[in-house]
């Protein structure tokens, strides 16, 4: 086979007299004619992988094969091996003794020199140069195939022992999986819930403290009626020197009646109970000198303060969150239902004790009450 040009036409096809544009082409070794594989039924895969350079440089066209002088071959030890298997697989097949004479090329050739003309002993003996050459390529062939085949089993035996790998794998984790969900159980998620809910309460309770100390310079002022077009801060001033703690309208940052407005009763109905005067001090000692003095005249009444009402008690408290309000309520029920003497608050503060002597209990959640009074 003669090298190619280095342009893209290498010259034209003798069978179809195109342009032969790409290097998918064989050169006659007797006249140097070029063709494309094509017009000698020649396939890609056959031409890339099972035509040795040898063979397609040894390659003759058609009109070659048929002008070259013919030889008279019939009796190669090839032919005779390849009739003689032949004839005795034939022979087998049909039932008949292996050992049985039969006709092989060699006995008739004698007959078919004397029939054949020339012309066709040596058509004949071409034949068989093309048999034998077409063989040799089909053994090759057969040869890449069985080289691919046995690439190709490696490839799935691989691919094979990775995918066993895998499952493996995937089974000893689904197994470690259940083992660690089997050993966590219940009692994990219960303890985990367990824990949450105890962080929520300890914010809540640390919430709750941080809005108790915001209400550091309040007290409220309960017991005391309303009236129609009262002033507020008059009758804080007139408690405050009642109680005998000197107070100034400059004193006082805010007064005011907490909740909403209460509907004025019917005559048959009893008054409603008035709401309580929260007061905001300017300063925190100011509150504690008004608390003070609020526990040393308990029986304080609201007769000298200038109301129109009757006279009677009022009470000078804390102001507590509503968490505190509402847990100091249950913590006083508890000790009545307990008999337990003592439950105050201090600084935002709930204590209780059982008797005088006893030490106190700090409340800070409906728990600590079960525990105390339990």
């Amino acid at each position: 086979m003669t090298m190619p040009s280095t342009s893209s036409n290498y010259g034209s096809c003798a069978a179809c007299l195109q342009d032969i544009l790409t290097r998918q082409y064989l050169t006659c070794c007797l006249c140097s004619k070029k063709y494309d594989i094509e017009c000698v039924n020649v396939t890609e895969k056959r031409f890339y992988n099972t035509m040795s350079n040898e063979h397609k440089s040894q390659w003759r066209c058609d009109e070659c094969r048929n002008n070259m002088p013919r030889t008279n071959n019939i009796d190669t030890p090839v032919k005779r091996d390849v009739d003689s298997y032949v004839n005795t697989s034939k022979r087998v097949n049909a039932g008949l003794p292996a050992d049985l004479p039969v006709a092989t090329s060699s006995s008739v050739a004698p007959l078919l020199s004397a029939t054949e003309s020339p012309t066709e002993r040596t058509e004949a003996a071409s034949l068989s140069v093309e048999l034998i050459t077409e063989l040799r390529l089909l053994r090759e062939e057969m040869r890449a195939h069985r080289a691919e085949m046995h690439e190709f089993r490696g490839t799935i035996n691989s691919l094979t022992s990775a995918v066993e790998v895998c499952n493996r794998r995937i089974d000893e984790l689904a197994v470690r999986v259940d083992a660690v969900e089997q050993d966590r159980g219940d009692n994990a998620d219960t303890a985990a819930i367990a824990a949450l809910e105890r962080t929520v309460a300890d914010l809540k309770l640390d919430l709750n403290d941080r809005d108790q100390e915001l209400l550091c310079n309040d007290v409220e002022i309960s017991g005391i009626p309303e009236e129609n077009g009262e002033r507020c801060c008059h009758i804080v001033l007139a408690v405050a020197q009642k109680l005998g703690v000197k107070l100034e309208e400059r004193d006082l940052v805010s007064v005011e009646r907490a909740g909403p407005a209460r509907r004025s009763s019917t005559e048959d109905a009893a008054p409603p109970r008035p709401r309580p005067l929260v007061v905001r001090l300017a300063r925190r000692a100011q509150r504690d000198q008004l608390l003070a003095a609020a526990r040393v005249r308990r029986d304080a009444t609201t007769a000298g303060l200038g109301l129109s009402s009757a006279a009677r008690r009022f009470y000078v408290n804390e102001r507590l969150t509503p968490t505190n309000r509402h847990l100091f309520y249950k913590a006083r029920s508890e000790s009545a239902r307990t008999q337990w003497k003592y439950v105050w608050t201090r600084e935002g503060k709930i204590y209780a004790r059982k008797e005088h002597g006893a030490p106190r209990h700090r409340l800070r959640s409906e728990n600590d009450i079960v525990k105390v009074f339990g």
